[in-house]
């Protein structure tokens, strides 16, 4: 059984731009598209230590039941399969000490699958979740112009058929991913691939002597998968910025501006502790000696807290050029990003739907592409940015056809809030956005940091 996700699911940035985000990478909301996005230093990350946050939900076919599956349409007199009551939900963290990132993100979503003969005989299938998490590392190169990130992909999944005593499929993958971003350039490129994840089906199963396994509930046998496969992808993203803000601007660690003053204040300790050596040494063992030693020591301790402040004032300082340096950058900006997401097949698969449905219908057997394309704008300076998107949901049917999906989203700048005292004052953001297609409905909202 495979699992495939045909439509974008994931933050409002990356459903706004129709999933065209592997070309981008930034901050957490790009482990979705790129695993190297958790060594991507954004142009506003301003600390040797910086980190990045998200949580967002998301209701697909809120209002109708939805094709999930994109089966299309379906001759009358078969028997066809809807999804409602969905809802998605992510979440994750992310680390960057220098040219080190490490992230992890988890996402979540679970839905009603029922069937229905010629609109009549609505009948609950299962309710089947998904979980999946990442667990990613990454590292920059050539100052921060190329970053490389490797993880593994974590799958867990329950049918939701309360009926059939079978324990949850999960299984790992590895992932990795890359991004180039030459200094002072307006492109980006990256590669991201994952291999198949497969689960094991176990629990209350019958395996009969040709190797089928099935299970029984509700008075009623059922025929089980071998495995639950999430299928292997590669996503080739490309991203241009056009107009005066720059999109790749060459990013310095204020550790490193700030070396020079430490190594000359390490120097300056080592020379001391020399001439206080040579002044113990000469002087007579005894009282006198003992009181030297005490008296050094305290002026050394005197010495260095003034050391320490004149570094952590140096700190601020290095840490309040950068943040002036990326505030007076010119805000205007046309963003373009493509991606291309390409699916490996998965021999002798069938469809969630058909599981329950119990029908053998061909699935995912080819080679499948998803284009997808995105724009990013500002069209009220400082206040209001806007996206548009599309992209080509593939079908794994046989005979199915391609679905165009329609995406718009925008964050709207808010106010200034210290999170009660846990934040330094923070400029906070509402983030939307809506999926549009055929058989097909998604929104969501997202709270987030002004940038």
């Amino acid at each position: 059984m495979e699992v495939f996700q045909g439509p974008v699911l994931g933050p409002s940035r990356l459903l706004g731009l129709g999933g065209a985000y592997a070309g981008v990478a930034e901050g957490v909301d790009g482990v979705a598209s790129n695993v190297a996005a958790p060594a991507v230093r954004a142009p506003y990350s301003s600390h040797h230590v910086d980190y990045d946050l998200t949580a967002s939900v998301s209701i697909p076919g809120s209002f109708s039941s939805t094709d999930f599956e994109n089966r299309g349409s379906v001759p009358t007199g078969q028997q066809t399969s809807s999804a409602s009551n969905f809802i998605y939900g992510n979440a994750g963290v992310l680390l960057q000490v220098g040219p080190f990132g490490a992230a992890f993100t988890i996402d979540a979503s679970s839905y009603t699958l029922a069937t229905n003969q010629n609109g009549l005989d609505f009948h609950v299938l299962g309710s089947p979740a998904i979980v999946r998490a990442h667990a990613i590392v990454g590292w920059a190169f050539m100052n921060y112009q190329l970053v490389v990130g490797v993880g593994v992909c974590g799958v867990a999944m329950s049918l939701g058929a309360d009926a059939l005593p079978l324990a949850p499929p999960s299984g790992i993958g590895p992932e990795a991913g890359l991004l180039l971003r030459l200094d002072d350039q307006p492109w980006r490129l990256g590669v991201s691939a994952r291999a198949p994840v497969n689960g094991g089906i176990g629990g209350d199963v019958t395996t009969a002597a040709d190797g089928v396994k099935s299970a029984t509930g509700n008075g009623q046998s059922y025929i089980l998968p071998t495995s639950v496969v999430l299928p292997a992808q590669i996503d080739v993203g490309f991203a241009l910025q056009l107009g005066p803000r720059p999109l790749n601007p060459k990013w310095f660690d204020p550790s490193g501006e700030l070396e020079p003053l430490r190594q000359t204040i390490e120097d300056q300790r080592i020379e001391r502790a020399k001439h206080d050596a040579d002044e113990i040494a000469r002087t007579p063992a005894g009282p006198l000696r003992a009181k030297l030693r005490r008296e050094l020591d305290a002026n050394e301790r005197a010495i260095r807290r003034l050391e320490d402040v004149r570094v952590d004032a140096e700190e601020k300082r290095i840490q309040a050029d950068h943040g002036a340096r990326y505030t007076n950058w010119p805000r205007a900006k046309l963003l373009l990003v493509l991606d291309a997401v390409i699916t490996v097949p998965v021999s002798n698969a069938v469809a969630v739907s058909s599981f329950f449905n119990q029908q053998l219908e061909s699935y995912g057997r080819s080679w499948t592409i998803s284009p997808r394309l995105g724009l990013e704008g500002e069209p009220v300076v400082d206040r209001f940015r806007l996206r548009f998107g599309t992209y080509l949901e593939p079908s794994l049917f046989d005979g199915g056809s391609a679905r165009q999906h329609f995406t718009f989203g925008g964050d709207l700048k808010l106010f200034q809030w210290n999170a009660f005292g846990l934040l330094a004052k923070t400029e906070w953001q509402l983030s939307f956005a809506t999926d549009l297609a055929p058989r097909y409905t998604n929104w969501g909202l997202s709270i987030g940091v002004w940038r």
